[in-house]
C-alpha cells in the first residue's frame, strides 16, 4: 500500500489534491459511497475505527479491508470506474 507521501508526490494525485471541484466529484459519487459500503463491512462496521487505529500504526484491519476490496469482482470494477472518472 502507498504511503501518503508517495501518494503527494505523484502528478495525478497532487493534481486531485489541488482541484477541490474534482475532489468533490469523487466524494459525491456512487462508486464512492460503494467502496465506503463495502469496506465498512469488511471492518465490522468499524470503518472510522480501522481508519483511526491505522493513523496510529496499526493498519492491520484497514489494510485487510481494502486488500478484500481490490480482490473482490465488484471492488475492482468500482476502483476501475473510479480511476476512469479521475481522467
Amino acid at each position: 500500500m502507498p504511503k501518503l507521501d508517495d501518494l503527494l508526490k505523484n502528478k495525478q494525485a497532487a493534481g486531485l489534491l489541488g482541484n477541490s471541484a474534482k475532489l468533490e466529484k469523487l466524494r459525491d459519487a456512487p462508486e464512492t459511497q460503494q467502496i465506503f459500503s463495502m469496506l465498512s463491512r469488511s471492518t465490522g462496521g468499524d470503518l472510522e475505527g480501522a481508519a483511526e487505529r491505522a493513523a496510529k500504526g496499526d493498519t492491520s484491519q484497514l489494510t485487510d479491508a481494502i486488500r478484500q476490496l481490490m480482490h473482490s469482482p465488484e471492488g475492482a470494477q468500482l476502483i476501475e470506474k473510479m480511476k476512469q472518472n479521475l481522467k
